[in-house]
């Protein structure tokens, strides 16, 4: 994971980026609620984890956009060749760890590999990252217990950079629809993910950009676990 400095002379946010520098509370947050009807189909058909796949899904998009992979650094912009994940793995009394895991790489690496950080993060006797270079990660949570419609995330401070991303337990609603002239009853199940950033650094259109990718990603999802 390496880093490089953005020439300030010829970004052309420069003025965004200033504005909402000084700014008490530059952070962002939209949640929308994201049709998973077929991917969840071809998930369950290969017996693949939700929470590790869909993050897979999730990360890939992110790293599309050069935005999602710049920080800010005194001021100034930093941008990484690639962003890996930092999510939590649950503990038996509730409390949960930190693990970092490459997502630039085969799916089925990345699953392997997964299995066995988590199973070190589940040993790991304090609640710290492993990655050294903190500032290069995407965080990544999840509340599968329930539904919603909203959230915010904790932030350190208005130069906190990192982009954030949770989502929810996912929802299957029936509807009707017109199919050949004919109505029809139909099944679509949504999941709400919620994506938070600094405003700093990522507009609107890229927050747009990213679900867009996002939905890509989870179309074009292969499943293989082959290596």
């Amino acid at each position: 994971m390496s880093r490089k400095y953005i020439d300030m002379t010829k970004y052309p946010r420069l003025d965004h980026f200033r504005h909402f520098l000084t700014m008490q509370q530059p952070c962002v947050s939209i949640t929308v609620q994201v049709d998973i009807t077929d991917w969840l189909s071809r998930l369950k058909a290969s017996g693949c984890p939700f929470f590790l796949s869909f993050q897979y899904a999730v990360v890939r998009a992110a790293n599309r956009i050069p935005e999602f992979r710049q920080r800010i650094v005194d001021d100034k912009i930093v941008e990484y060749d690639y962003c890996n994940p930092s999510y939590i793995v649950s503990l038996p009394d509730d409390t949960y760890r930190y693990c970092n895991v490459n997502v630039n790489q085969p799916f089925a690496q990345y699953l392997k590999e997964s299995r066995v950080k988590q199973d070190a993060a589940l040993h790991s006797e304090h609640l710290e990252e492993e990655e050294g270079d903190v500032l290069g990660l995407l965080f990544i949570s999840c509340v599968p217990w329930f539904n919603y419609t909203e959230a915010m995330m904790p932030y350190p401070g208005g130069s906190f950079s990192n982009p954030s991303f949770c989502w929810g337990g996912y929802r299957t609603e029936k509807y009707l629809a017109l199919e050949d002239g004919r109505v029809t009853e139909k099944v679509k199940t949504s999941i709400p993910v919620t994506l938070f950033f600094n405003h700093a650094l990522i507009d609107g259109i890229h927050a747009g950009r990213f679900f867009d990718n996002l939905g890509d990603e989870l179309n074009n999802f292969n499943f293989s676990t082959k290596e």
